[in-house]
């Protein structure tokens, strides 16, 4: 039997996280923990295991794509995946991009060549958008990587495959003439979730899932934490407190006082029934639409918008980017830059100005007179 090989290390892309990699020979068994400690422990139950010679064999490797997505969608299940992505994950997988290549094939039959061709029958067949089939490629490039990692390939033939071009992203968020009239115009229930968002930069599921007890007045903060016996996981696995404004404490205040129960797992913006509103719910969208007409904003936004708002705000106050980027739980702070790149520049004006602030004295002091030449008469003869 091959040698036992364990490694502990913190993952890159989830922050707070940490991976054991357990492998023997081409056997891999990854797992991820949200402690060193659980992580550590996990790996001493592992060599004990294997001290008794009470390690299982692992799973056959897939023979099939279809097999193959399987594994994959439990690979992502034990990372933590959260359940709404990964049953979005199966669906686009299972039911398109690995039967459109034929799901009874074996992996390493694919080639770039069956790529390239699956992407120009969903580009020209389906009339599917380069963002969409970007998508498609992103993930087909994630199976195939999973596909590597376990040995199945030697290689991944979707990275052999040329993305297509995206046309650049435009983002939106309400300008500051927009925000007053804009939560003139909010009614009822919608009001108070429209002044959150504004002012904290909480995503839909955030607000969705929030509860009394993520309320701390105290630290005048709104914890967002996972909540795994909910199902509810941050974006990108991290958690973060976002601070209350002073403006809205009191509105805040007195919405919990008055309108949400006394224990501390009470939903803080249930349906009318009192449970909680459904994480894909489309109320806050047609909810932001409405509104957005009744102001007189005549563009197309979304609720997200109102959480770019937030950060838009906080940019033209002076706020630094990273901070901004750490308030609105950002992986990357160049995904703050790209998304708010317009006032970005103008904030990076502000700040290079200071120099010439800093070194005006010097560049326009007056500067010191310099004599005349004396031109020397010239002599005349007697």
């Amino acid at each position: 039997m091959s040698e036992l090989w364990i490694s502990i290390r913190e993952r890159k892309d989830r922050p707070g996280k940490w991976l054991v990699d357990v492998r023997r020979g081409a056997e891999r068994n990854p797992r991820t923990f949200d402690s060193f400690q659980e992580a550590r422990d996990f790996e001493r139950e592992v060599r004990r295991a294997d001290a008794r010679g009470a390690l299982k064999p692992s799973a056959p490797k897939p023979q099939t794509l279809s097999q193959l997505g399987e594994a994959f969608l439990a690979h992502k299940r034990a990372e933590g995946l959260e359940p709404g992505t990964l049953s979005t994950y199966r669906f686009l997988l299972m039911q398109t991009a690995l039967p459109g290549l034929g799901a009874d094939r074996s992996p390493r039959e694919v080639s770039a060549a069956d790529i390239s061709a699956y992407l120009k029958v969903r580009k020209e067949r389906d009339a599917m958008r380069p963002s969409s089939i970007r998508s498609e490629w992103d993930r087909l490039r994630a199976v195939f990587n999973f596909a590597k990692a376990e040995g199945i390939v030697s290689r991944n033939v979707v990275e052999d495959v040329a993305p297509p071009k995206v046309p650049k992203k435009v983002y939106d968020w309400l300008r500051s003439p927009e925000i007053g009239p804009f939560l003139d115009a909010c009614f009822e229930d919608f009001a108070i979730i429209a002044k959150l968002a504004i002012f904290t930069g909480l995503r839909r599921r955030e607000v969705v899932f929030l509860q009394r007890a993520d309320f701390d007045f105290l630290n005048s903060v709104i914890q967002v934490r996972s909540k795994p016996h909910l199902n509810f996981r941050p974006k990108n696995g991290k958690e973060r407190s976002v601070p209350i404004d002073p403006l809205v404490r009191p509105l805040l205040e007195r919405y919990l006082k008055m309108h949400v129960g006394p224990t501390p797992d009470a939903w803080v913006f249930p349906q009318r029934d009192g449970t909680r509103r459904s994480a894909s719910t489309r109320w806050f969208a047609v909810s932001v639409q409405r509104t957005a007409a009744r102001a007189g904003i005549n563009r197309k936004l979304t609720f997200h918008d109102l959480r770019r708002t937030y950060g838009a705000m906080l940019i033209e106050a002076g706020a630094d980017i990273f901070v901004v980027s750490r308030l609105l739980g950002h992986s990357d702070v160049r995904i703050t830059q790209e998304v708010y790149a317009p006032i970005c520049g103008k904030f990076l004006a502000q700040e290079a100005a200071k120099l010439g602030r800093h070194l005006g004295p010097s560049l326009v002091r007056q500067a010191p007179e310099v004599p005349a030449l004396i031109t020397p008469s010239r002599s005349t003869g007697a």
